[in-house]
């Protein structure tokens, strides 16, 4: 899975969570998102309650530019996170190629997808994680961009890079299905959150 990318440089999650806050962070709509339907006190406590889970911060993590993005991304498969999963009952093995074959029309109408389709974020940068065993990469941030990308591949447009994305990859070792199926099963809502 790694042969469409090409290693740039050793990356901290400091770096990797600096880039995640002033795109994803400065939305307001996830903004929102973090406090009314995770329960958080603010976006950055509930991604760096996420990172938490996964120990990212004592995790190596090293930065790749994709060489052929729209070969790449469709083959990752989708993360531990229930609005991507719920359209499959085996949980997190299902690529983004997939999910845009099987659920054309949901993929189609999200519009997370139509905006990043409509207007794709030249440079941007992802997160992901290496499963050595399995030799694939699971996506950790940037679901709505992938799924645009393997949308527009479906569709026989492939969006043109005029900057090539990155990812930002931790290797993961031996058996991590019970990790991703405790991420998943955590919703990353907030464990204190009055309901």
């Amino acid at each position: 899975m790694v042969q469409h990318l090409s290693l740039l440089r050793e990356v901290s999650w400091e770096d990797i969570f600096a880039v995640w806050r002033a795109n994803e962070g400065a939305d307001p709509v996830w903004q929102e998102f973090a406090r009314k339907e995770k329960g958080w006190g603010s976006w950055e406590e509930w991604r760096s309650h996420q990172a938490a889970q996964l120990g990212a911060k004592e995790r190596q993590w090293r930065l790749y530019e994709m060489t052929d993005p729209n070969l790449a991304v469709p083959k990752f498969r989708m993360g531990p996170f229930g609005g991507w999963q719920k359209q499959y009952e085996e949980k997190n093995v299902h690529t983004f190629e997939d999910l845009v074959r099987d659920h054309t029309d949901w993929v189609r109408e999200n519009i997370g997808v139509r905006s990043r389709l409509a207007n794709f974020p030249q440079g941007t940068r992802f997160i992901g994680l290496y499963l050595s065993d399995d030799d694939a990469i699971v996506l950790y941030e940037g679901h709505h961009r992938a799924a645009a990308i393997a949308l527009a591949v479906h569709d026989k447009h492939p969006i043109e890079f005029t900057t090539k994305p990155t990812i930002a990859l931790t290797t993961l070792e031996g058996d991590v299905h019970d990790l991703l199926n405790r991420l998943l099963d955590s919703k990353s809502e907030n464990p204190q959150r009055k309901i």
